[in-house]
């Protein structure tokens, strides 16, 4: 009996610790990644660029030939010194990246795919003073973050539409 819950335990442990994929098929990250919007390329990447200006991301590269847009985003966390000085670890800060591809498929339709990543960089103290510090990334699959990147997007496009 003993055996049997020390496995038991074992097991659970085991489980609890274990990382847990994401199991989404291609099609279904596709249709979750990707829309068109009736509009033509040069507008949606404006409206594009303008949106991650506003959600506070710096635009890191923007090349409307190719049509790819990559931003990034970067929350500090003030009192990582404090913590990594207390505790000997710290969240450093949560990071965010964005990439955006705009593609024209004809003069009134463009489709955007959009690459949604999350993380967190910390760090630990060390031997002999020496800072260890740790990166982890994701992609995003969660579909009604994308939904709502695609609402703003929209009505981002119908703003600009209006002042044109």
């Amino acid at each position: 009996m003993q055996k049997l819950i020390t496995l038991l335990c074992a097991i659970a442990l085991l489980s609890s610790c274990a990382t847990q994929m994401i199991t989404k098929s291609p099609a279904e990250v596709k249709m979750m990644t990707t829309k068109q919007f009736e509009s033509d390329q040069d507008l949606v990447f404006k409206s594009v660029i303008s949106l991650l200006q506003s959600e506070s991301y710096i635009v890191d590269r923007a090349d409307i030939g190719v049509g790819l847009i990559n931003a990034s985003k970067r929350l500090e966390n003030r009192n990582a010194n404090m913590q990594r000085a207390l505790w000997g670890t710290s969240k450093d800060a949560n990071t965010s990246k964005a990439m955006f591809y705009v593609e024209g498929i004809n003069d009134a339709v463009t489709e955007v795919k959009i690459t949604l990543y999350e993380g967190a960089e910390s760090s630990r103290n060390g031997y002999w003073g020496q800072v260890n510090k740790d990166t982890k990334e994701q992609m995003i699959y969660e579909s009604p973050v994308y939904q709502a990147w695609f609402q703003n997007l929209q009505a981002e496009i119908e703003r600009r539409k209006a002042l044109r």
